[in-house]
């Protein structure tokens, strides 16, 4: 049942998942205990997961849709912690960098990042890390959202950012922009497809101290938001050749 129109869609958690815009009902299917929901979006036919939470999920949930369904491309629709301080809650931050932060060698107590896949880097000398958005892509999803919208630099590890110090740190030594705990996975298997993905998030939280209960009283207008972009988007990914 591979359908080679078909946009995948992914989400983390219930509450990012359930903010969804279908235009219809959609038929729901348990596999490998994802929730899969098939349907239009936007005009567009779309596949929705459910991933859970962290890389190795989205990594199994990216697989799925696009082995198995055979799906033409990916987005992601969620929250993030915010890293960089000029960034608000509430905030949306599509990745036009992404970093898996917890990938690397650990060498005299500091991690050295390095592309996910390669041999881990002994040294600070390899700067390329990140999986970049290509230009032409930046350039058509910036005609479709409005100026609500930046791009950024996003980190992604199997850990969730609840620590000031740890924050700053990452602020630091990446530059970056929000924190979360899928998308360079996310990436990682679409770039082995040579399919073009995009990971869009919305600050829930500032990822310090207070993030648990920042995430709590914002995740549903962050999702709703995360929702309302993704669905932006889509007549691009369809289209992308």
């Amino acid at each position: 049942r591979r359908n080679a129109m078909a946009v995948g869609i992914i989400s983390a958690i219930p509450e990012e998942y359930s903010r969804l815009e279908w235009d219809a009902e959609p038929k729901t299917e348990i596999i490998v205990n994802k929730i899969f929901k098939f349907g239009k979006m936007n005009g567009i036919d779309v596949i929705a997961a459910e991933c859970g939470i962290g890389k190795v999920n989205a990594a199994l949930t990216t697989g799925l849709l696009l082995g198995h369904f055979g799906c033409s491309s990916i987005a992601f629709s969620g929250v993030a912690g915010g890293i960089n301080p000029e960034y608000s809650l509430g905030d949306i931050i599509i990745a036009s960098e992404l970093i898996q932060h917890d990938y690397g060698a650990i060498v005299n107590g500091q991690l050295i990042s390095s592309i996910p896949g390669s041999f881990p880097s002994l040294d600070d000398t390899d700067e390329d890390v990140a999986y970049r958005m290509p230009e032409r892509l930046k350039n058509a999803i910036t005609n479709v959202v409005d100026d609500t919208v930046s791009f950024g630099r996003i980190l992604t590890g199997d850990t969730y950012l609840a620590c000031e110090g740890t924050r700053k740190m990452f602020r630091g030594q990446f530059g970056a922009d929000a924190i979360e705990m899928e998308g360079g996975a996310i990436a990682q298997v679409c770039c082995s497809w040579h399919v073009p993905f995009v990971i869009v998030r919305v600050l829930s939280d500032l990822a310090g101290t207070e993030s648990h209960y920042q995430f709590e009283e914002f995740i549903d207008d962050a999702s709703v938001k995360a929702a309302k972009t993704v669905k932006k988007v889509l007549p691009i990914l369809e289209q992308w050749k």
